[in-house]
């Protein structure tokens, strides 16, 4: 790599199935990444999309380079694909349902040049509405922030009583300190890396949790900035998970949770879970009774049926 022109930014994108949301992510990268193109490398991971991802990417952006596994290999070992290719001072981690807004990675960057002590950031990541998403960053699963989430507590406690959330559970207007950010959108130096990006035990989700973990305990600080702010079409790429797929959105966490405890008390968190989604799932139906003939009732309707899909899905990763 040339001194004189460096790399700035090392941009992992991991796809599966979802061409047209990733078309956007890359253009956008393009027109409102800020960074220069000669200073931004991407690179596209694609595991076994059906959809025609690889054939867009090699025909619209060449620039791109591109790995295209012939298997879903999951998202963390797809990331650690990607890592030995990076050449820049950072590596950033951007989901494909993502869309980058005002220059968003050029700020990262220099937020991380200007903050020596952070090792990983991330930014708001924003519904398609322009409405905030609470899984952008939070704290480490803990028995009370389970507690809290699950049974609403966060909604009926004030918040100086309240421990720190497993999600945000508001609008921060400065940069705070976290436990984990989500893998959606995140900022690393490449140097803090040490050659190892996620643990490989994790096939998709709680690797975030565990890489923020890993190098706090380095020393490092996870920073959390509402300066800066990206769209995550989240809803749109769920649509394409489904079985396993979809179990790791439960699994992830709670190996997680049993990796710091070591066991220890797991069965309280299978607790806090099961109950927690079948109370939500039996309050969103007493909602609904109470709605009949009404246009929340289909709503509140369907809360309720993915709220017992998930006390299920929940029950079988306690049984597995």
């Amino acid at each position: 790599m040339s001194q004189k022109n460096p790399i700035d930014a090392s941009v992992i994108i991991v796809n599966w199935n979802v061409r047209e949301l990733l078309r956007v992510c890359l253009q956008s990268l393009h027109d409102d990444g800020g960074v220069a193109a000669g200073r931004l490398q991407v690179i596209v991971v694609d595991n076994d999309s059906r959809d025609g991802s690889v054939a867009m990417v090699r025909e619209q952006f060449p620039q791109v380079e591109l790995v295209a596994n012939g298997d879903n290999v999951g998202f963390g070992r797809a990331n650690n694909q990607a890592l030995p290719m990076c050449r820049g001072r950072h590596v950033v981690l951007l989901n494909p349902d993502t869309r980058v807004l005002d220059g968003a990675i050029g700020r990262m960057v220099e937020m991380m040049d200007a903050e020596p002590a952070v090792t990983v950031l991330g930014c708001r990541l924003l519904n398609g509405d322009g409405t905030l998403q609470r899984w952008t960053a939070g704290a480490y699963p803990r028995l009370a922030n389970l507690l809290n989430h699950y049974f609403f507590l966060d909604r009926l406690l004030p918040r100086a009583l309240r421990p720190m959330p497993l999600y945000l559970d508001h609008d921060v207007s400065q940069d705070i300190e976290v436990d984990w950010l989500c893998g959606a959108c995140m900022v690393m130096r490449t140097a803090d890396l040490g050659g190892q990006l996620f643990n490989p035990d994790y096939f998709m989700y709680g690797e975030d949790m565990e890489l923020c973990h890993r190098l706090k305990q380095a020393g490092g600080t996870v920073l959390y900035t509402p300066r800066v702010s990206i769209v995550h079409y989240q809803g749109e790429s769920m649509k394409q998970q489904q079985g396993d797929v979809l179990l790791s959105a439960l699994k992830g966490p709670r190996q997680f949770y049993r990796q710091m405890r070591g066991g220890r008390g797991l069965w309280l968190y299978d607790l806090v879970t099961v109950a927690g989604f079948g109370l939500r799932g039996a309050l969103y139906r007493l909602g609904a009774l109470l709605r009949r003939a009404t246009p929340q009732q289909a709503v509140l309707e369907a809360k309720a049926r993915s709220s017992e899909d998930l006390m299920r899905r929940a029950w079988r990763v306690r049984s597995a």
